[in-house]
């Protein structure tokens, strides 16, 4: 099959915004006047009788954090709250309420619909003075008074409140998950003390800022604790924490108070603390067994890196990676290491490097750049890879990039032209519930700031499996009965299987395992495959999206691993197997011996995530030579997002998404089934070699740009005659992606929404949409849309199919920047059907390109 080039459209040209009125989704049901005031009267005056609680404390002034939940939409509210005296804007998250009595959603006839109520929870920081103003507002309404001039949207508000209270221990500490773990730690942990970590409500004001750091160590020291890091605020992301430790009579003490709800403590009472959280990033280690690989094949290494990893210290003088990583070990963390340590890293390094071994493929000609920011944690019995307590892995990150592209002191910048960044481990300590969290605001920050690509695991789910059946039971189902059975059980627990962070990054590529790879099993032992399919589908330890605002996570699925289970003793628990032979992915590693030439097998979707920096890397080359051949196509800025574009543009969901039917698909969420099968499968397992190169029977045309708000840049894909008049199958496949600049503040937090309009059933080539939800595919920063069609289309010679890419603000009133963008647009035909599509297709585009030239 011939190897054809990638087509490149002309420059788009820029047209007028479309015309007509905004889409206003339709208001819920909202309870009557006297209805709010008989529901919303207790909680107001709970909030009158208590006041501000207590007394300042070391200092500072006596405050609480209002929580203030609505149904319904509320524009400008933040607004209205900064018009309040007293009253300080904090946050601002999307909501679902089950519908009640009072609140519920409505059809275009006005009856009444069963299904959850969007609204939304607002925080707002008051001091008395504020609580005075918020309570006078709302007898003025109750009364029937005119609200005075700047606080008409008070009324709005009241009219649409669910719930109002307090900022409090449930949120700090129980839906956290602090509670629970602090008493584990008391029953089996050995040590004195314990340790956490401490996030603050972000205060725009300095000086608050300030004034919270001196009360926290104050309010630690006088439980006997101290302070185990420096505090950390990055006015970027909204982020101000510190950690902290306390010995465990402090710690009985307030579990003690928060159980009976007496919490006159001071550490319970500060108004300032969001969450309190555990410490410690732990990373499930790679097995311990090695065995020897063939000598490594030589191959050249040259040029500078494009991929960078951040992971623990690699074993740098093994066999297969030697002369190929450029390790910048810049806080000695080697020292930390003891022979065999080198687990994670090493195996990471492997597979960017080389993919897996028993695939047998060419290395990188590059060197990777790695910057260890991970260590072994000796309190551990397997001596985990960690970022320690006393560390914000944030700031690590924060520096490793950042020394990255610009230095760090007098270092001048370590690989400026890196444009892929690699993360292949999460906290498993931190859910994604309902908004970003510091880490992953910290990557879609970074990602703007320097217009690179990071590639960010889901994370593993390594708890045992209850399938409902022993060994003996499991074994006398048919291989279909298995996958069904264990689908349902994935999908049964998906809410301990939320991704971690910081894989609900926005801007980041966000990758799962898919339950294969290149090995070849020898010895099955005791261990099982309870996913015994010929289909790609997701591995049983991946976690499961959606995302932020319930967009497309993970993005793609690679190869993790065959992952095979050890069937219980007793019970229907199965456990991970972790023996170091096949199935799994090969990889170079370090033995306890040293050798330079060991290798063991691995699953994960940590492994994934690298064969996704890896496959960058290969698109990377691809842009290069098209930027070489055309210097003045693509801007320096603009590759990074172009690989985003083009890793995810050969994705599709197809067999997947059979078998996912097949299974999973009943009649309560049969209308919402490409969003439910999303979670688990996101766009698909992407091809990686349709995108490196055409055929005859497939072109592929790319285009980079720059747009600001309400914008609208006007692309035409030229239809190849040789299809006109024909009901040949066709694919068209459209992606979209960019990089946007964050508002920290905002319930949305993505500042620029890009976005096109897919070609409709009725257009020239009659396409359908097939695979992905039509609303899920913009929620983030990647629109992929998957279209075909066997009917006969209805085109001239010269038509072409017009494809728009518009851009509008999102979180914030004014997009002031300029959106980094990619379109990437394939038409496609079977194979070896006698269609010149990419002749056809290449020979218009150079027509226009000739017309826009003429024209200059």
């Amino acid at each position: 099959m011939a190897q054809l080039p990638l087509i490149i459209f002309p420059k788009p040209k820029q047209i007028p915004p479309p015309k007509g009125t905004p889409f206003s989704p339709s208001k819920p049901n909202f309870p009557n006047k006297n209805t709010q005031i008989t529901r919303l009267s207790p909680q107001f005056n709970s909030l009158a009788d208590k006041g501000i609680l207590g007394d300042s404390i070391a200092g500072a002034e006596p405050e609480m954090v209002l929580v203030i939940e609505t149904v319904g939409r509320i524009d400008k509210f933040q607004a209205a709250i900064s018009n309040t005296p007293g009253l300080e804007w904090l946050a601002e998250w999307d909501e679902e309420f089950d519908s009640d009595t009072d609140f519920y959603n409505t059809n275009s006839k006005g009856l009444r619909v069963d299904k959850p109520v969007e609204g939304r929870l607002f925080l707002s920081m008051s001091n008395q003075q504020g609580l005075n103003e918020l309570l006078n507002l709302w007898n003025s309404w109750q009364n029937n008074q005119e609200l005075l001039f700047g606080k008409g949207k008070w009324k709005e508000v009241f009219e649409q409140i669910t719930t109002i209270r307090r900022w409090g221990v449930q949120e700090q500490f129980i839906e956290t998950g602090m509670l629970e773990i602090w008493q584990e730690d008391l029953e089996y942990s050995s040590e004195e003390f314990v340790n956490f970590q401490i996030e603050f409500f972000y205060r725009k004001d300095r000086t608050r800022r300030t004034q919270n750091e001196s009360t926290i160590k104050v309010v630690i020291e006088a439980f006997s604790g101290s302070l185990i890091s420096p505090f950390i605020d990055y006015n970027e992301i909204g982020f101000h924490a510190v950690k902290a430790s306390l010995p465990k009579k402090s710690i009985q003490l307030l579990i003690d108070k928060i159980n009976n709800n007496e919490l006159d403590v001071d550490l319970l009472k500060l108004p300032n603390i969001m969450f309190f959280r555990p410490t410690g990033q732990a990373l499930t280690s790679s097995p311990e067994e090695t065995q020897t690989i063939e000598i490594a094949p030589e191959n050249p290494v040259d040029g500078v890196p494009i991929v960078a990893i951040l992971d623990g210290v690699p074993f740098s003088q093994h066999d297969w990676l030697k002369n190929r990583l450029l390790v910048d070990d810049v806080d000695q963390l080697e020292a930390e290491y003891q022979r065999g340590d080198r687990k994670h890293g090493t195996a990471m390094a492997s597979l960017v490097v080389h993919g897996e071994l028993d695939a047998q493929e060419l290395p990188l000609t590059r060197p990777v750049y790695f910057r260890p920011i991970l260590q072994p944690d000796p309190q551990t019995r397997d001596r985990e890879e960690h970022v320690p307590d006393e560390v914000f892995y944030e700031d690590r990150i924060e520096r490793s990039v950042r020394r990255m592209f610009e230095g760090e002191g007098i270092v001048t910048a370590q690989a400026p032209n890196v444009k892929i960044i690699n993360l292949s481990f999460g906290d498993p300590s931190r859910l994604f519930i309902h908004s970003p969290s510091p880490c992953a605001k910290l990557l879609d920050w970074l990602s703007w700031k320097y217009k690179v690509l990071f590639c960010v695991s889901t994370g593993n789910f390594s708890e045992n499996i209850d399938l409902g059946f022993t060994e003996d039971g499991f074994y006398l189902l048919t291989d279909g009965e298995k996958t069904k059975i264990t689908l349902q059980t994935i999908s049964n627990t998906s809410l301990s299987r939320r991704l971690i962070s910081p894989a609900e990054s926005i801007n980041s590529i966000t990758v799962g395992a898919s339950h294969q790879d290149s090995s070849t099993i020898t010895n099955m032992a005791r261990r099982i495959d309870i996913l015994p399919t010929q289909q790609i589908l997701p591995s049983p330890v991946n976690r499961l999206g959606h995302g932020f605002r319930r967009s497309m996570k993970p993005e793609i699925l690679m190869a993790g691993g065959r992952q095979l289970f050890n069937p219980p003793p007793v019970g229907k628990s199965f456990k991970l197997s972790l023996g170091s032979f096949p199935p799994g992915q090969k990889v170079a590693s370090e033995s306890n011996e040293g050798e330079r030439s060991a290798s063991s097998y691995t699953c994960g979707t940590s492994n994934a995530t690298a064969l996704a920096s890896r496959a960058a890397a290969k698109i990377y080359e691809v842009i290069e030579i098209i930027r070489n051949e055309n210097p003045e196509v693509i801007q320096n800025d603009q590759v990074a997002v172009l690989i985003k574009a083009l890793l995810v543009h050969g994705a599709s969901r197809e067999s997947a998404d059979t078998e996912l039917q097949k299974h999973l698909k009943t009649s309560t969420n049969s209308r919402q089934f490409k969003s439910f099968s999303s979670k688990f499968i996101g766009y698909g397992y992407p091809n990686i070699d349709k995108v490196l190169a055409c055929t005859e029977q497939r072109a592929t045309v790319i285009g980079c740009g720059f747009i600001k708000e309400r914008q609208v840049h006007e692309y035409r894909f030229p239809l190849p005659p040789s299809l006109a008049i024909s009901n040949l199958w066709r694919r068209l496949t459209i992606t979209l992606a960019w990089f946007t600049p964050i508002n920290s503040n905002h319930r949305y937090l993505r500042k620029a929404k890009l976005f096109f309009e897919p070609p409709k059933k009725s257009d020239k080539l009659h396409l359908e949409r097939k695979e992905s939800d039509h609303n899920q595919v913009q929620r983030g920063t990647i629109q992929h849309e998957i279209l075909e069609s066997r009917k006969v289309s209805d085109y001239q010679d010269g038509d072409e199919l017009v494809i728009t890419v518009q851009c509008n603000a999102d979180a914030t009133d004014r997009l002031d920047e300029e959106i980094p963008y990619a379109l990437t647009v394939t038409l496609e035909v079977k194979e070896g059907i006698n269609v010149p599509i990419y002749q056809e297709v290449r020979e218009l585009i150079q027509l226009q390109i000739k017309a826009k030239q003429s024209l200059v």
